[in-house]
């Protein structure tokens, strides 16, 4: 009895950690994926991680916060949402974000 409680609770703890692995990452992200970020002046890091089009309104997330045009992140306005980019400008410095690298590898299956 004790071995198969012993191997119920390491089954249990695998797929756990298993589901915890799964819902860090997003399953519709192309492999080889990492976020472009810009380091701005003062040091902060702004990473674009998902640009959403809906009826008109462009919305983009940096840093976890979901921004529409002309709203302000720090220093930096959201001057333009494109479809794999996004503008920030301030009053000295303008940046643009990706959301892929520029090197995504498309590979063909057969």
């Amino acid at each position: 009895m004790f071995k198969l409680t012993s191997l119920f609770i390491f089954v249990f703890v695998v797929i756990c950690s298993i589901n915890q692995a799964l819902a860090d990452t997003d399953p519709t992200r192309p492999f080889g994926y990492s976020a472009t970020s810009s380091v701005t002046p003062d040091g902060k890091k702004l990473v674009l991680e998902s640009i959403i089009h809906g009826n008109g309104v462009h919305t983009a997330v940096i840093n976890g916060k979901v921004l529409k045009t002309f709203d302000h992140i720090g220093e930096y306005q959201l001057t333009a949402v494109n479809d794999h980019s996004v503008i920030l400008r301030s009053k000295t410095q303008r940046l643009k974000l990706h959301v892929f690298k520029s090197n995504v590898v498309k590979i063909k299956v057969y």
